[in-house]
Order: C-alpha cells, then structure tokens, then sequence
C-alpha cells in the first residue's frame, strides 16, 4: 500500500500528513517508503531546522564519509611519496628566504636523471647558535638524525660553521669518496679534501646565503654519490 493509501485508510477519515509520524507506523514502510517518507519529513523544515535534523541524524553518515575521503586521499599521498626517489639531498645552513621549489627543480634539470618520479630535496631547516660557530642546540639533535639516516649528502654553510664542526667526523672525504681524479676537477675550489670554498657569487644568490665565505661539503655517508660530484662540479665551472 503507498503512503496516499495509507493516510485515505484512516479510520477516522483524517487527511494526515506524512510530516506526522503517529499516522504511519514506519516500521510496516518499505525502504522505499521511508525513503519517500523522510525526504518529505525534510523538504517540509525551514533552512535552520532543516540543516539541525540533518547533522543530529545522519552526522554519522557524513563524518564517515569524510573520514573516507580523508583515508583516500592520504593513501594516494602515501602512494606517491614512496615512488618518489630522491637523487640528491642539499641541506643550507642559516639559509635566506629562497624558492626552495625553484632550486630542486634547477639542481634535478641539470642532473637530467630519467626516473619519472625522481626528485632533489633542498633543505632550510638548520641553523647555527649565536656565535655562528656551531649549531643551534635545538638543530644539533635534528642534524645528526638526518646524518645518521643518510637523508643528506651535501652540505652548505658559513666557514665559520665549517671551522667549528670539523672535528665532529661527519663530512666525507672527497678525495676517497670521488675517486682522485674526480677530486682533481674540483679545482682550486677543493680547499682539502674535506670542504670546497667559494666566495659569493652565484651560489650565495641561489640560496640567499647572508655569508660570502661558503664552505661546501659531503656527507661520510653519503648515498647520491654521483649526483653530488656532478652538481658541485657545477658550481666549479
């Protein structure tokens, strides 16, 4: 029996509206019905109270499916971030305010790598104490957990940095790590086998260094071994 039925049933004779759920036991509707029933319950409500029922019935219904949506899209994000592979790691200390988008996608044009899902992280996040001799103490534990991860295979900072980390045993020797002749093309660049120097230039403009005397240098544990030779030959050029 439909709902025009039901009401015409009315032993009494009443015309009772669907928007009054004593006339219709709901429980006896079809799920077609309760369907029909509900939309007409809603579509008779002012915008206020209409939008209340909504959330005190069906809030459920929409924070799952939010939390679906939610579940989705952090799935694709994890997807594609493990395809990702990162094929040169540069960390700037005491960095300036730069494009850090602009300078991957410059560094990975000129290593021309053909994975589709290669990329180059350039990171900011290190900076130096007050004496501009050693890291800030909140970086310190940052810095060597990236090391310790091998997430970092070259290195950018002050020579005012460089003098008072180089004990540490944490940059690589070029020489061993390249190969000698590799070394060799570094050039006048090459300081020691531990560190390249340059003094402002281009690379003090890339990265908005507010230091002229930079120090370059590569991770002991560096994994993009290749890549880095080929950028910091680039910067020797």
């Amino acid at each position: 029996m439909d709902l025009k039925n039901r009401k015409e049933a009315d032993s009494n004779g009443r015309d009772e509206s669907v928007l009054n759920p004593e006339t219709v036991n709901e429980a006896d509707l079809s799920r077609k019905e309760r369907r029909l029933l509900e939309k007409e319950k809603i579509k008779g409500m002012g915008g206020k109270k209409k939008a209340q029922y909504i959330w005190m019935y069906y809030k459920l219904h929409m924070l799952g499916v939010v939390a679906a949506i939610l579940v989705i899209v952090l799935g694709v994000h994890l997807y594609q971030n493990a395809r990702m592979n990162t094929v040169l790691s540069v960390s700037v200390i005491d960095s300036g305010d730069f494009k850090v988008e602009d300078a991957e996608a410059d560094i990975l044009k000129l290593l021309n790598t053909e994975g589709k899902y290669d990329q180059v992280d350039v990171g900011q996040n290190l900076m130096s104490d007050s004496t501009g001799k050693e890291l800030d103490a909140n970086m310190r534990m940052a810095y060597v957990t990236q090391i310790q991860a091998a997430t970092i295979d070259v290195l950018i900072m002050s020579s005012e940095l460089y003098e008072g980390m180089k004990d540490d045993e944490m940059f690589g020797n070029m020489k061993e790590i390249f190969g000698e002749d590799a070394y060799k093309e570094l050039g006048d660049a090459a300081a020691d086998e531990y560190h390249l120097e340059f003094k402002g230039g281009e690379l003090a403009d890339e990265f908005a260094l507010p230091y002229d005397d930079i120090c370059v240098c590569v991770t002991a544990n560096i994994k993009n071994t290749d890549n880095a030779l080929k950028w910091l030959e680039s910067l020797t050029k």
